[in-house]
């Protein structure tokens, strides 16, 4: 597991993969299935070690033939700030949009959780073949909150 005192790497990667995708938004949205890959997660708390790496892969899929849609449906795996395993699937909702940021939730049924049910605040972000879903969860009793971001790739 990594320690707390290792997120500056995490911190690194966060901001490079934030790079990677507004480097790729000089065209807009227009795919429609996605390869989800996550990565990063970064904890406010620091009550226990949380695994703030998270490989995993999963896919995405935007239910507006257009691409870029507020509502898609989404499953995978990753390894999780618990350290266990985790599969998940569920949907995103995102009704308000800026530019190219969307607004919204996820809906997810997850295993690897204190809940088996899900519901997280993100923030999506897409160019024409590269995306970012960045899951920001504040504090809450009992729970440290966290900043979580995974990378998508448009499938053909």
């Amino acid at each position: 597991m990594l320690k707390a005192e290792t997120t500056p790497a995490c911190r690194a990667g966060i901001a490079a993969a934030v790079l990677a995708v507004l480097a790729g938004m000089a065209m807009p949205a227009d795919a429609a299935d996605w390869l989800a890959v996550s990565g990063f997660s970064w904890h406010f708390q620091e009550r226990r070690h949380w695994r703030q790496i998270n490989p995993g892969l999963g896919v995405e899929r935007d239910m507006d033939e257009s691409g870029y849609g507020p509502w898609a449906l989404t499953a995978g795996y990753l390894r999780n700030s618990y350290d266990k395993h985790s599969v998940y699937g569920g949907v995103r909702w995102t009704p308000l949009a800026a530019g190219p940021f969307r607004f919204g939730l996820y809906g997810l049924a997850a295993s690897g959780y204190p809940s088996p049910i899900l519901v997280l605040p993100v923030i999506t972000v897409e160019g024409r073949n590269i995306g970012a879903n960045l899951i920001a969860v504040p504090n809450l009793p009992g729970y440290s909150g966290y900043l979580g971001l995974q990378l998508r790739f448009a499938l053909p």
